[in-house]
Order: C-alpha cells, then sequence, then structure tokens
C-alpha cells in the first residue's frame, strides 16, 4: 500500500504536467444582464463550419460553450435575451452580427452552414470575436447593451 500512493501521485503529477491546459481550456459565456439569456456557438473545424447551442444562462452565471482548447483566432456568437419585447414595443436585446450560421429552435450541432433552410434550420447572423493569437481560453461577457 506504502508503494502504490507515491506511483499513483507520480502518475498524476505526469498527466497534469503533459496536458496543462486541457482542463481549463474553453470558451465561456457569461451573463452579467439582469435576464437570462440564450447563445449559440460558431466555429470552423478544419474544413466544416460548425454551429452549436442553445446554452441557457441566468444572470451572473457562466456556461462552457467550447470544452477544448482553442486552435482558431476567430469564433462566432448569436444570443439573444430571454424576455417578451419591452411594453413600448422594443424587440428583446440580441447580440448578433453578418456571419450566417445554420440554428434550430431546440438544442442543435449543426454541421456546415450551407442551405440552412433546406435542411430544416433556421439561419441567423453571429458575431465575430477575435480571442487573438494562440489563447487556449476566452471569456465572452454578455452585459446589458453590449458583449466584451
Amino acid at each position: 500500500m506504502k508503494m502504490i500512493r507515491p506511483l499513483l501521485a507520480a502518475v498524476v503529477l505526469s498527466a497534469t504536467a503533459l496536458f496543462p491546459h486541457s482542463s481549463h481550456a474553453a470558451f465561456l459565456f457569461c451573463n452579467k444582464t439582469q435576464t437570462p439569456i440564450e447563445a449559440a456557438f460558431g466555429y470552423r473545424e478544419e474544413v466544416l463550419w460548425i454551429s452549436e447551442g442553445w446554452w441557457q444562462i441566468q444572470p451572473g452565471q457562466c456556461a462552457r460553450a467550447f470544452s477544448r482548447p482553442l486552435t482558431q483566432r476567430f469564433y462566432f456568437y448569436h444570443a439573444h435575451v430571454l424576455a417578451p419585447p419591452s411594453p413600448d414595443g422594443k424587440p428583446p436585446l440580441t447580440w448578433s452580427g453578418k456571419y450566417r450560421f445554420c440554428v434550430d429552435t431546440k438544442a442543435f450541432h449543426v454541421e456546415g452552414d450551407g442551405n440552412c433552410e433546406g435542411r430544416g434550420y433556421q439561419e441567423k447572423g453571429f458575431q465575430e470575436i477575435d480571442v487573438g493569437q494562440g489563447q487556449h481560453n476566452y471569456t465572452l461577457t454578455f452585459e446589458d447593451g453590449s458583449s466584451r
């Protein structure tokens, strides 16, 4: 028994040294708004565009959208507040952009960004985010009126 503990400790330390970023590598969405939001994530994997969602994130909470080391400089996101339009008719706050990805009305993982409607999906605009070169993780924080 005395020999097993040092051996087990050495194995754990070796694994930690070999994979220092694997447990921390991620793209996180954090909600600093006053209302729940729903977010989707887009990225390129080799030659294929991928979109995934929806993460429902309560105020003050975060969600892990991507759990591997980031290998690209640019990623994409779409999010909206989960609230009805305001009494004055303003639509709920939305973070979208000019980059088109396929989405669904329920949880989804879509490979490819073309012919969304023909494949039974909707098309939404996503914003591009530059996470920088060589980053293994990134946190995108949604705030009332903006994201950073």
